[in-house]
């Protein structure tokens, strides 16, 4: 004897069910946004300049994103903005006076920045110089930048390839 289908079986319809994407959608545009929020935070984050060679080091410490004083072949640079020619530097004294005037100007500036939007000042400067930098030039820029209230100086390398 067969089996006879009840009448729910009957009026059932052979559809198929659909997937339902939103929430798939939904998953998804969260782990991208993690994800690039995670990846924005390595990487290179400063640039040298094409008149920069930077030396090598062994240091494996990653910079991290402050001011810039970069040392090239002719010229003195805060930022990206060009200071100052090398063949422009006072022989007599250590400190350069322009560059003295626009770090304190920096300074400064991240003092008020401080105290109205609570954004600390870490003193911190990266100094970039190139590896055929004058070490009496390294030593003006250094002192420089400790005058200035940037005493926190930390030098970019290349890494060496171990």
């Amino acid at each position: 004897m067969a089996f006879v289908p009840s009448r729910r079986k009957k009026h059932l319809s052979l559809d198929k069910d659909e997937l339902n994407l939103n929430s798939m959608m939904d998953m998804m545009t969260i782990i991208l946004l993690f994800l690039l929020k995670t990846y924005s935070t390595t990487g290179q984050i400063l640039t040298p300049s094409e008149d920069l060679k930077l030396p090598f080091s062994a240091s494996t410490e990653q910079p991290k994103k402050e001011l810039s004083v970069s040392v090239t072949r002719h010229a003195i640079l805060v930022g990206n903005d060009i200071l100052m020619d090398l063949k422009d530097l006072p022989q007599d004294e250590n400190l350069i006076r322009p560059l003295f005037a626009r770090l304190s100007q920096l300074a400064k500036e991240a003092q008020e920045d401080e105290v109205r939007y609570g954004k600390p000042f870490n003193h911190e400067v990266i100094v970039q110089a190139d590896e055929n930098t004058h070490f009496q030039v390294l030593v003006k820029i250094l002192y420089t930048c400790g005058q200035s209230e940037f005493n926190k100086l930390r030098l970019l390398t290349y890494q060496e390839n171990l």
